[in-house]
């Protein structure tokens, strides 16, 4: 497993002052930032893909194609997503979505090959209702049986799906595909404005699933995926306000020895 962390400044300091060690520098696919990152170690790319909303079909995969080649990564994320219209108590909608969603993937597949999509979904809360149907664990996990994709676990979007959802976290995960799992995200998790949120920096509940999780993976229950994302830090006006030197000097090592003693000598 490798560890990769968000690009941001804060991080790319301690990286020349050689205080921390990271396996990859995770960015979106932005070109200037390809370009400031690539200086400071292997990169991969996080897409801003979204499966549900028709988007796919006009998808340039030969530009993906070319910055995988380009970069260290291994696979192509994908959201799955409902329409900010969408009536989960729609059974007509409903149903179109779910023929939408595997024609959507299917193209993605035949393009890219199977082994190389891996489909995740957002956090579901009370202000995002029109994602309910995505982020039920059965209609996920069908998905990605259908489509014969991979899994990408968001540790935290599944832990705030769950608090909306009034279920226990663990049981949410452990109803997913973990057999498919390739990419494991971690952050932490606060109440901003009344909405439990992520991109923070890991406090005792985050550590103690970030812990459990490896466990999982520890005791071969899950499937060793290929990297292990910490979603912390970042540039921009969603991010940099919640990137703090100091929280990456202190969790950055501790996350990539834990990561790292999953690796066989």
């Amino acid at each position: 497993m490798r560890l990769a962390v968000n690009f941001s400044y804060p991080l790319v300091h301690l990286l020349e002052e050689t205080a921390i060690k990271v396996d990859l520098i995770k960015c979106p696919d932005w070109e200037g930032m390809l370009k400031e990152a690539e200086p400071h170690g292997p990169i991969t790319i996080h897409f801003d893909l979204k499966t549900g909303l028709g988007q796919t079909f006009a998808t340039d995969f030969a530009r993906i194609k070319r910055l995988q080649e380009q970069t260290s990564t291994p696979h192509i994320n994908t959201h799955l997503v409902t329409p900010r219209h969408f009536n989960p108590a729609s059974q007509k909608e409903v149903t179109e979505i779910n023929h939408l969603w595997r024609k959507e993937l299917n193209l993605m597949t035949q393009q890219l090959g199977t082994t190389h999509v891996a489909l995740e979904h957002f956090p579901y809360t009370r202000d995002t209702p029109y994602l309910s149907t995505a982020t039920r664990s059965d209609v996920f996990s069908e998905v990605i049986l259908d489509t014969d994709c991979m899994l990408l676990l968001d540790l935290s979007h599944a832990r705030i799906t769950a608090d909306t959802l009034g279920i226990d976290v663990k049981d949410y995960i452990q109803s997913l595909p973990l057999d498919r799992l390739v990419e494991l995200h971690i952050t932490g998790v606060k109440r901003f404005r009344g909405i439990l949120t992520d991109h923070f920096e890991l406090m005792d509940e985050d550590w103690e699933i970030f812990e459990w999780a490896l466990s999982e993976i520890r005791n071969q229950k899950w499937r060793k995926p290929e990297i292990v994302a910490f979603e912390y830090g970042g540039i921009g006006n969603s991010f940099a306000w919640r990137t703090d030197h100091d929280h990456l000097k202190s969790q950055v090592p501790a996350m990539y020895a834990k990561v790292h003693n999953l690796n066989p000598a």
